[in-house]
């Protein structure tokens, strides 16, 4: 209620007045919107006598916009008698507040700290002479003023009026002159008349011609600067009327704009909003979110039921079934074509013709009439009869056909994956080894496939040593190290061991104590802490005269091996024929000179048999001549 008045008393509040209605009491009538004041008889016939900041009282009693640089003018739209924020006043007129060039618009330039506009059709000018540097289309620039274009439908003309430098939208240059596109609607063609650029606005590009733009073509529209559009706002200016798919009306700049819409998200009405999505997403709220199945092209709300698939995909209760062919390698191997790969039942590893003809059975199934039927318990493996099993599941063993856990085995072969030799399986792991059946030891890879010390690889099997070796490497009887109690002999087998009995000097043969040096000693007299030695030598026997068969004598001692003699651990052999002990000196040449001594003495003892049989005979013959 703007409240009551009469021509003696007034009451009206606001922007209101008193009618002109004498001696009457009438209601205040509200002012037009942009009177600050008015008065009339009435509200259609008021007249303006104040206006609102920003409008000027014309001599016709009403309020027009001023410039838009003043915040209030006086008598007319320019004469600016305060400025807008940013804006100074200079002589009735608003100028941009300026300390370089850069702070005007594109054709003013800054003076005193004022943007001054340049003269007509100057698209820039110079400080201070306001003379042109470049011209607004359809003017050239002749002396520092822009002239009009006197060359036909030419947007820059400069230096010569009637020579075209730039033609207007929809025609090409051709010379100096202005030809029209031969393209229908073209606002910018090539130099070959045929090839459009771009199309006039509210029109398309499609195959080199431009077609009215229309909302329900989805086709990329030309509106000016605007993009993303499918037709252009109204009078086909350069914003856009409506928005191709993905994008929606908004922006600071009001409805003109199109903005993108969220991701996978084909129509929207806000960047936060969607209402339809691409192809394998579903709308969840104001999202798009993936379908759960990756071969649907549609799916429901809830993401993970398909409505539709994917080419070479076929919906199958809510899912997305690869179409196939028989043998195409599609299917997996337990797996037969029927339209979709569908998988065996019924315990099969293969079927074929339907997922329950049984052609294979998976472990711990045996085929009978083309259905697999269960083996024993523990049983991966079992024959017709189902009753003998041949293979074990993981962590068993095979025993009278029947499969026995393999804990706290050490003899039987236990099933371990494809592992070898196994007597138990690892607990965290039942494909390899946890422990070796007795003669075999772990290698790489968590498998028994290497022999454990005191067996030997024979025809593939880890076979024990002879008793009495520690290892052996060649063969049984042959050993490398001895047993406890046992020590090496030259002939790489180990005898009993005597020798805590020993003195120096000494060796037992089997088993008695006696003399170093016989010709059947094979094991290592006892010479102190000297090893290898066949005799003791020196003062307190506790070093080599000579040495073990085998070894070099290198200062009374035999540690390292003579010539085609082999090294197997520490001990010397050699292979093949037996050679003499290594004796020292002193030896070799008592033993030189026995053996001359014999020689000597066989020689005359044969020499003294000839001669006395020839004085028998001569005694013979003188005895004959007698008779």
């Amino acid at each position: 209620m703007l409240g009551t008045c009469s021509s003696t008393t007034n009451n009206c509040t606001g922007k209101s007045f008193c009618p002109d209605q004498p001696g009457k009491l009438t209601d205040c009538l509200p002012c037009k919107d942009e009177c600050l004041t008015c008065s009339g008889p009435s509200a259609s016939n008021a007249i303006c006598e104040t206006c609102r900041p920003g409008m000027y009282l014309t001599d016709r009693d009403t309020c027009d916009d001023c410039d838009t640089k003043c915040l209030t003018c006086a008598s007319y739209k320019n004469a600016c008698t305060s400025c807008r924020v940013g804006e100074k006043l200079s002589s009735d007129e608003c100028f941009t507040a300026c300390t370089s060039n850069s702070d005007c618009a594109s054709n003013q330039f800054c003076e005193n700290k004022l943007c001054y506009t340049c003269l007509s059709n100057c698209a820039t000018c110079a400080d201070t002479t306001f003379h042109c540097t470049s011209c607004s289309n359809g003017s050239g620039l002749v002396r520092g003023y822009c002239r009009k274009c006197t060359a036909s439908n030419c947007d820059n003309c400069d230096g010569q009026l009637n020579t075209c430098k730039k033609c207007s939208p929809g025609f090409r240059l051709q010379g100096t002159s202005c030809q029209p596109c031969s393209v229908t609607n073209c606002a910018n063609c090539d130099a070959n008349k045929d090839i459009c650029n771009i199309c006039k606005n509210n029109f398309s590009m499609n195959n080199n011609t431009c077609s009215e733009c229309a909302q329900n073509l989805n086709q990329k529209c030309q509106c000016g600067m605007a993009e993303n559009c499918t037709t252009c706002g109204a009078n086909n200016s350069g914003v856009c009327g409506s928005c191709l798919p993905g994008f929606f009306k908004g922006g600071d700049t009001g409805s003109d704009t199109c903005i993108a819409c969220p991701v996978n998200c084909t129509t929207c009405t806000s960047s936060s909003v969607c209402t339809a999505c691409e192809d394998r997403f579903s709308i969840d709220g104001n999202n798009c979110v993936a379908c759960a199945d990756a071969n649907c092209n549609t799916c429901s709300t809830n993401k993970n039921t398909c409505t539709a698939c994917k080419d070479g995909f076929v919906q199958q209760s809510g899912k997305c079934e690869k179409l196939c062919k028989p043998d195409d390698g599609t299917c997996a191997m337990d797996q037969i074509c029927d339209k979709i790969c569908k998988t065996c039942t019924g315990n099969c590893a293969t079927c074929k013709d339907s997922v329950d003809k049984c052609v294979t059975c998976k472990s711990g199934f045996t085929l009978e009439d083309d259905k697999c039927e269960a083996c024993p318990n523990n049983c991966a493996n079992c024959d017709d009869n189902k009753a003998t099993c041949t293979l074990c599941r993981d962590n068993f063993f095979v025993e009278d056909n029947i499969c026995t856990k393999c804990e706290g085995n050490t003899t039987k072969q236990c099933k371990c994956g494809e592992a070898v030799n196994c007597a138990t399986c690892d607990t965290s792991n039942k494909e390899k080894c946890e422990t070796c059946i007795t003669g075999y030891k772990k290698a790489t890879g968590d498998t028994c496939s290497t022999c454990s010390d005191g067996y030997l690889m024979v025809d593939m099997i880890c076979t024990k040593c002879n008793p009495k070796c520690a290892r052996c490497s060649k063969s049984l009887e042959k050993c490398d190290t001895c047993a406890s109690s046992y020590t090496m002999s030259i002939n790489q087998t180990c005898e009993k061991d005597c020798t805590v009995k020993l003195t120096d000097d000494k060796v037992c043969t089997t088993e008695n104590i006696v003399d170093c040096g016989g010709t059947d000693q094979i094991t290592a007299c006892k010479c102190g802490t000297t090893g290898n030695c066949f005799k003791c030598g020196g003062s307190d026997k506790e070093k080599c005269e000579s040495c073990m068969t085998g070894y070099k004598l290198e200062n009374q001692q035999c540690t390292t091996c003579v010539d085609g003699a082999t090294a197997v651990g520490t001990f010397c052999f050699l292979q093949g024929e037996k050679t003499d002990v290594n004796l020292s000196s002193g030896a070799v040449a008592g033993i030189i000179i026995a053996v001359l001594l014999v020689v000597g003495g066989v020689a005359g003892g044969v020499f003294w048999c000839m001669k006395k049989s020839k004085v028998n005979s001569e005694i013979e013959t003188s005895k004959s001549n007698i008779k």
